[in-house]
């Protein structure tokens, strides 16, 4: 420790009682953590970027751990039918996936082989039924429900709702990216009892005005005009009691193009398909290549929150999943093993020996198994339509001579209104039927009357755009909070004994994995106020907890506030200052033995050698159970910020350099405040430290933010 901290040490001296029977006392750093920092900070140099993947890691590891063990109790909210029922689709699933390997080995013996009995998925255009008997599927669960009526979930929804929230960290952005949503088609595929037909949108994209594909049409998809009122899918209801929306032929993005396919496929290790990716290395991303559907698409499917509303989402991935699987035949006849091809640095939560977020229902899958022959075998697909192929011999699909290539044919002409407009708002070529997404008219002013869509976030732009597109006309808003209750109480359980806490890990991880730019210093947040399955304020107390800022220059004599030498300066500027001087220090709790994570920031003045605030942080209210939490803090650079805890040395009450774990008791005195209002104007009388000697006022945690180049945990 230098000179300055020690100085910091005796500045924050205070004359305070004892705290032996405080509600927040420092509590003993859980071992498993302890471990998990030990041995992943071991003979390593400490820095922001490397400190902030083990926090990431090890504080979801540990999560993992209390699942297995059954130490964190599940929400009243959550119904058992529900669990049951999903732990009964993965029981099918493995079950499956036995029969079809016992099945190989049968007929490598023999021959004549058997009836294939796994999965054979067809392009939703193909002859034989496969898209009629997946849309009866998705009716029929659309009326039932394995919930009790107070879910307020029919079956689909059920099953929607697991691609939203924080889950989608580890569904997206990464490695995992793929044997996330390979286990997801397997799941619905089977409540279904059906095939899921693959949408090979290159077809669509090669035509001249897309937007006049058959598939929307009442024989396919419905309208995208807006409301969805055709088709089979027509009144369909989100969560949120909204109609299901589309607004196709908009965005930034294009659909999957055979440029894009080639690219994809013209590589051979799969570090070189998955995300990240940035730059000219981006047109190789099976994902971004992915992303262009769901925004041109828009709508529900536009937003990572609710895409899986629209049961579009399930022939798209089917696609993609194909696309993968063209890959990984590929990499095993030139002889790379598709099991030890898995990418060696990833974000958190895509580790090749990470779980795959579905917990509790299935038995723990890792990334790298959900790649595995096992899995991949369950599955067979009828090739991409090709001119050679006749086009699958599918009625709605022709052979261009001229490119040689499978396009769409264009939906009924009689199915539109005389004087509908064309693609992107410009009339089509003589003879040719006008766009469908303004049929019918009523569709889409009953859209835009009602506003954005509160789905949050819309996918990444794909590596190629259309020019035929027009702006998106419906837009959308922040995530309604129903929606991330919703995704976290459909993968929670009611089991006494498991849970899944992947909405609390991954908002945990996705909290220091960017640099915060200071252009966004006017900007703020509101957290879910999402405790253990249940959103209740009633739940949630507030404790002040103290940040003093330190601009002081290192050893080289630069300025680290400036940063003008870190390593990401090359990618992003954000870490200059402003006139203002204002800067960000983001404070977190992150429950250990109980689910919820609350975030808020504080503002110093980085023009001062040092600044000294206060803000106010969210944990457990101890009336709904005794509780363990975990706080961190960073700030607008991503510098790791170091915990001092209140505490007794020698009789002397002062900060000390800590682990910043709490035990949240209902012990006294009390440390804590039952609203924001009241945490934050008790503490603005206690913003001298060394004056106050109010026990109610002053914080028993306080965050040091400065260029100290150790790690910022003490056990």
């Amino acid at each position: 420790m230098n000179a300055w901290s020690d100085t910091v040490l005796i500045f924050l001296c205070l004359g305070l009682l004892e705290l032996s029977s405080a509600l927040l006392e420092p509590s003993p750093f859980p071992e498993a953590l302890r471990e998990c920092y030990e041995f992943r900070s071991f003979n390593m140099t400490p820095s922001d970027e490397v400190t902030t993947k083990i926090q990431n890691f090890c504080y979801r590891q540990y999560q993992y751990q209390q699942i297995a063990e059954g130490k964190i109790n599940s929400p009243t909210n959550l119904t058992q039918e529900g669990v049951n029922y999903i732990h009964g689709l993965f029981r099918q699933i493995f079950n499956e996936a036995r029969e079809v390997a016992s099945y190989s080995v049968k007929s490598k013996r023999h021959k004549r082989q058997a009836l294939f009995p796994g999965r054979f998925r067809q392009e939703v255009r193909s002859p034989g039924g496969a898209f009629r008997r997946y849309a009866r599927c998705i009716r029929r669960l659309q009326r039932e429900s394995v919930e009790p009526p107070q879910a307020g979930r029919n079956t689909y929804q059920t099953l929607s709702v697991l691609h939203s929230g924080q889950v989608l960290a580890t569904a997206h952005g990464g490695p995992a990216f793929i044997p996330w949503h390979r286990i997801y088609l397997l799941l619905l595929e089977t409540a279904c009892g059906a095939p899921i037909p693959y949408w090979d949108s290159t077809v669509d994209h090669d035509m001249t005005d897309p937007t006049m594909s058959v598939l929307w049409s009442d024989m396919f998809f419905g309208n995208g005009d807006g409301d969805v009122m055709t088709g089979p899918f027509q009144n369909m209801r989100t969560i949120l009691g909204d109609p299901l929306v589309r607004n196709i032929g908009t965005g930034d993005s294009s659909l999957f193009t055979k440029e894009g396919l080639s690219a994809v496929l013209s590589r051979r290790r799969y570090q070189e398909i998955v995300e990240p990716k940035q730059g000219a290395d981006y047109i190789f991303s099976l994902e971004g290549h992915h992303n262009g559907p769901h925004t041109w698409v828009g709508g529900h499917l536009g937003l990572t929150n609710t895409a899986a509303y629209d049961p579009i989402f399930f022939n798209h991935h089917a696609f993609i999943d194909h696309v993968y699987e063209i890959f990984r035949r590929k990499q095993l006849r030139s002889g790379i093993n598709p099991r030890m091809d898995y990418p060696a640095m990833t974000p958190p939560g895509h580790a090749a020996n990470d779980f795959i977020d579905f917990r509790p229902y299935s038995r723990p899958l890792r990334n790298i198994q959900g790649l595995s022959r096992f899995i991949a075998n369950l599955v067979r697909y009828q090739p991409l339509p090709k001119c050679r192929n006749r086009c699958n011999r599918s009625p709605h699909l022709y052979c261009d001579q001229s490119r040689f290539v499978c396009v769409s044919r264009t939906r009924p002409t009689s199915m539109l209104p005389a004087g509908a407009q064309g693609f992107g708002g410009f009339s089509t070529q003589p003879g040719q039927a006008p766009a469908s997404q303004n049929v019918p008219s009523e569709s889409r002013t009953r859209a835009q009357s009602r506003g954005p869509i509160p789905g949050g976030a819309r996918f990444r732009s794909s590596p190629f755009s259309d020019n035929r597109n027009r702006p998106d006309t419906i837009g959308s808003a922040p995530v309604a909070p129903q929606v991330v209750a919703a995704a976290f109480a459909a993968r929670a359980g009611q089991s006494r004994k498991r849970r899944d806490v992947s909405a609390t890990q991954q908002t945990h991880s996705s909290l220091n994995t960017n640099v915060r730019p200071v252009s966004a210093l006017q900007r703020s947040f509101t957290n879910t106020f999402l405790i253990d399955g249940v959103v209740e304020l009633k739940r949630w107390v507030y404790i002040p907890v103290r940040v003093f800022y330190n601009r002081s220059t290192n050893l080289e004599g630069s300025d680290p506030t400036f940063h003008g030498n870190h390593p990401r300066e090359t990618l992003n500027n954000s870490c200059h200052g402003v006139n203002s001087g204002a800067f960000k220090v983001f404070v977190t709790s992150n429950g250990l033995n109980y689910v919820g994570t609350y975030k808020e920031f504080a503002i110093v003045d980085e023009r001062k050698p040092i600044s000294i605030t206060t803000t106010t942080v969210g944990i457990k209210n101890p009336k709904y159970g005794e509780g363990e939490v975990l706080f961190t803090a960073y700030d607008s650079c991503g510098r790791l910020c170091r915990p001092l805890c209140l505490t007794s040395v020698q009789g002397k009450q002062l900060y000390k350099s800590c682990s910043a774990v709490f035990k949240v008791s209902t012990a006294s005195p009390r440390m804590f405040y039952f609203s924001y209002q009241d945490a934050l104007i008790n503490n603005v009388q206690a913003s001298n430290l060394i004056h106050s000697h109010d026990n109610d006022s002053v914080p028993p945690l306080t965050f040091v933010c400065d260029n100290t180049k150790s790690w910022p945990w003490e056990y």
